[in-house]
């Protein structure tokens, strides 16, 4: 593997573009990692995580970035750099893995190479000519030709995949369980892009806690293990990692096991100190997205139990992630695509009796929560909500 430097020098970084156009700023703002700032780590990121993986979309610079980050890894798990003036190398090592998971997971898609090649298509004229565009900064958005180098870089980003994990997979049985439990999820993300096997024997024989076999369970489901065995572990938080898999989503066990879980929705939130990343926020949020996409508005009563519980803790910041999936569900929207419009069934205000009866919710804006409302053709306030439950 190329080390860091070799990828800085030897790059063509202005052929290439990001966020914001063209990539030439590159080889020196990334090489704000090599240096002895003491805010390299942090200042480094946020060039990376707004130019280079803006708002988790990847670009032509993403790439060869990720292949620098990836060098970078090595090089510090290889002995060969070490960040100068940083007083916590395992800060360095966490934020380097969980960008090379962010990029995978950004440049993971689902169409097999010949799709992605026919998808990526351009002359050398037409891909010259667009890039030329980019680097000039005119307004070629739009362009079908862009979109075509778009689908390249998902290309370059799938070949990476084997460079990639190469830096990771030494760190799978890293003397510190913060490092292996971020190692795993990254290399479970770029072995999901790459569309790898990789052997995971070795992180589950160094499992010391709760987080690290959450993360190993859902790791081997991403991947597309057989899982079903820890739909009955006996600890909850594991038999709930197995339900998230993709395989089991028809199955009615990993159902239950989410049913079960968000009866107590406040205990699931406490389950790990620290949690996979694969809940984003509290891990109730993400129980209760897995449960409404596996779900059919045909569901809504047998799922109001939840929904109960879920609208009696939820606040205005969180109403959103706790009741707006399930609120869905049970107004959904009509066959011609517009905002549901009637009389409300029982089920229906069963529903909105649960809102409303929360004082908590409604003492202050109610943000992103008041638009879920508007969009599902609901009044936005709470007495309008209140005329349905009594009308």
């Amino acid at each position: 593997m190329p080390t860091a430097p070799d990828i800085l020098r030897d790059t063509d970084w202005d052929q290439t573009f990001h966020a914001y156009g063209s990539a030439a700023d590159a080889p020196e703002e990334l090489a704000v990692f090599l240096g002895d700032d003491p805010d390299a780590l942090s200042k480094g990121m946020d060039y990376f995580h707004s130019a280079i993986l803006h708002q988790g979309s990847v670009c032509p610079a993403t790439p060869p970035a990720a292949l620098f980050v990836a060098a970078l890894l090595d090089d510090l798990v290889q002995g060969r750099w070490e960040p100068k003036g940083a007083d916590d190398p395992e800060e360095w090592r966490l934020a380097l893995l969980n960008t090379l998971r962010d990029v995978a997971e950004a440049a993971t898609v689902d169409e097999p190479d010949a799709e992605l090649a026919e998808l990526a298509r351009l002359s050398e004229a037409e891909r010259r000519e667009v890039l030329d565009a980019v680097l000039a900064d005119d307004e070629v958005w739009e362009e079908p030709a862009l979109e075509a180098l778009m689908w390249q870089v998902l290309i370059d980003l799938r070949a990476a995949a084997p460079t990639l994990l190469d830096a990771v997979r030494p760190l799978l049985t890293h003397t510190e369980p913060a490092t292996r439990q971020r190692a795993l999820e990254a290399v479970s993300a770029i072995a999901c892009l790459g569309r790898l096997e990789v052997d995971l024997s070795g992180a589950v024989g160094l499992a010391e806690s709760r987080d690290e076999r959450a993360g190993i369970v859902l790791a081997l489901g991403e991947q597309g293990h057989d899982v079903s065995e820890f739909l009955t572990h006996d600890d909850p938080a594991i038999r709930v990692c197995a339900a998230l898999a993709p395989s089991r989503r028809d199955d009615p066990a990993a159902t239950r096991a989410l049913v079960a879980a968000l009866a107590d929705p406040q205990e699931a939130d406490r389950w790990f100190t620290v949690s996979p990343a694969r809940f984003r926020g509290r891990v109730r949020f993400t129980l209760v997205h897995a449960l409404t996409d596996r779900s059919v508005p045909a569901d809504a009563e047998r799922l109001l139990p939840v929904f109960r519980t879920m609208a009696a803790l939820a606040t205005p910041l969180t109403a959103e992630a706790d009741c707006a999936p399930l609120l869905r569900l049970a107004f959904p929207r009509e066959e011609d695509g517009g905002a549901w419009t009637g009389t409300p069934s029982d089920v229906q205000r069963a529903y909105l009796a649960a809102l409303v009866g929360n004082d908590d919710l409604w003492t202050g804006t109610v943000a992103n929560f008041s638009v879920t409302l508007w969009w599902l053709g609901l009044p936005m306030g709470r007495e309008g909500l209140r005329a349905l439950v009594e009308g």
